[in-house]
């Protein structure tokens, strides 16, 4: 995960390096660079040692399946207010997925932490939606930024790798070459400038107009397996640059495109053109779809010609990895959470969206005086169902029976009136 050390907002970064704003008290802009260079080694430590950086050997993250796996997991998590960069690194580390923190995105900005959702992208989505940031993939990393940037990135990746067809003298060797993927890792106080040059070197492409970029520094972090084209639109856009072939062996950085999009003809299965046209028309208004032929056409997001080509029945829906519920026993399954005054309500509610059925008598319990709404707290590491279950539910008076994957909440026989 890319953590920014010296976070930077971009009408700041133009008038002087993250590293001088850290001494904005020193009297003497003149004499800073000599106190500095007395205090290089100091200041380093400083600033180094307590970083816990993601981008340091020994964090090995998941690619291909395994990521596809991790992200489409559920994600559930109650706990304190936290700090944005903290929290995901914590998530990052404990599913083993590789989180990238655009240097926009303020990372000491405190988030709510209050997750329930079906999945560790959609999760992270509710987390970084509070300080109006937006979340995709690329790479096997889980990119969060601006949501107009995130809007985008996936769109400016497939337009960048559709122009090496348009290179001249670009043999099918070369584009192999520069399409192969590799892990992109750098350590603490690495420029973006050297992140880009790193990746040019290993793919052996020359960079013009590096100075485009402005100075910065970052703490270490990881792209796991992305490929030439990915890596430097994950790079660039934080910038609000991009590039172009100049030729096979040399690209330019030039200025972001404000706007940009795709043209993709696409062939209705199970259903007539006109039928598709109509459908897609009612469920993405915003497109303008034209018939080429036996197919429609329209210029849009990646994500946009995704959606239709499932809607049209022209490729299956995404398949989801299975989730824990379906493939784990309820008893064998393992909980971590830490609630704070939550309605034990909301526990229930957690466990259902895991695929787990609870059922209870919403009279029965009403006539004991048993009130799901109660608020408690709990906190568990790593515990079996019933750990979870015995101590929520002594909380409130129940009682609880296990049957397969189905909970049932029950009154205790105490309590029956």
């Amino acid at each position: 995960m890319l953590r920014q050390l010296f976070p930077t907002h971009e009408t700041k970064m133009r008038t002087k390096p993250s590293i001088y704003r850290l001494f904005d008290w020193f009297p003497s802009r003149s004499l800073l660079l000599p106190f500095l260079g007395k205090l290089t080694p100091f200041v380093l430590c400083l600033l180094v040692i307590p970083a816990i950086s993601l981008g340091q050997e020994g964090v090995k993250f998941r690619r291909e399946s395994r990521f596809q796996d991790a992200i489409n997991r559920p994600l559930t998590a109650n706990g304190e207010r936290a700090k944005l960069r903290d929290y995901l690194q914590r998530l990052s580390e404990n599913r083993e997925v590789a989180v990238l923190l655009d240097r926009r995105i303020d990372p000491s900005q405190r988030i709510t932490i209050a997750i329930d959702a079906k999945s560790f992208e959609g999760g992270i989505r509710m987390l970084v939606n509070q300080v109006k940031a937006d979340v995709t993939v690329a790479g096997d990393t889980l990119v969060v930024g601006p949501p107009e940037t995130i809007r985008n990135l996936r769109t400016r990746i497939v337009v960048s790798r559709d122009e090496l067809n348009s290179v001249k003298n670009l043999s099918p060797k070369q584009q192999f070459a520069i399409l192969r993927r590799h892990e992109v890792r750098w350590e603490d106080l690495t420029s973006p400038r050297e992140i880009l040059t790193k990746i040019s070197d290993r793919y052996q492409v020359k960079i013009e107009n590096l100075d485009f970029v402005p100075h910065d520094l970052w703490a270490g972090g990881t792209i796991v397996y992305p490929n030439f084209v990915e890596s430097l639109t994950i790079v660039l856009t934080q910038f609000q640059l991009s590039f172009e072939w100049v030729d096979q062996k040399t690209i330019r950085i030039i200025p972001e495109a404000p706007n940009v999009a795709i043209e993709r003809s696409h062939r209705p299965k199970g259903m007539t053109l006109d039928e598709a046209i109509s459908i897609v028309k009612q469920e993405a208004s915003h497109l303008k779809v034209m018939k080429t032929g036996r197919e429609l056409t329209f210029s849009g997001r990646i994500e946009d010609h995704e959606a239709i080509a499932v809607l049209i029945g022209e490729r299956p829906p995404p398949r989801r990895s299975p989730t824990t519920s379906k493939t784990t026993p309820l008893r064998d399954r393992r909980f971590t959470l830490n609630m704070v005054r939550k309605p034990f309500g909301s526990l229930m509610a957690t466990l259902q969206s895991q695929g787990i059925e609870v059922r209870y008598d919403a009279q029965t319990l009403n006539d004991a005086g048993i009130d799901l709404a109660e608020k408690i707290s709990l906190e568990l590491k790593q515990a079996t169902i019933d750990q979870l279950l015995n101590e929520s539910c002594e909380k409130v008076g129940l009682a609880y029976e296990i049957d397969g994957d189905v909970i049932v909440l029950k009154v205790k026989s105490e309590q029956l009136p």
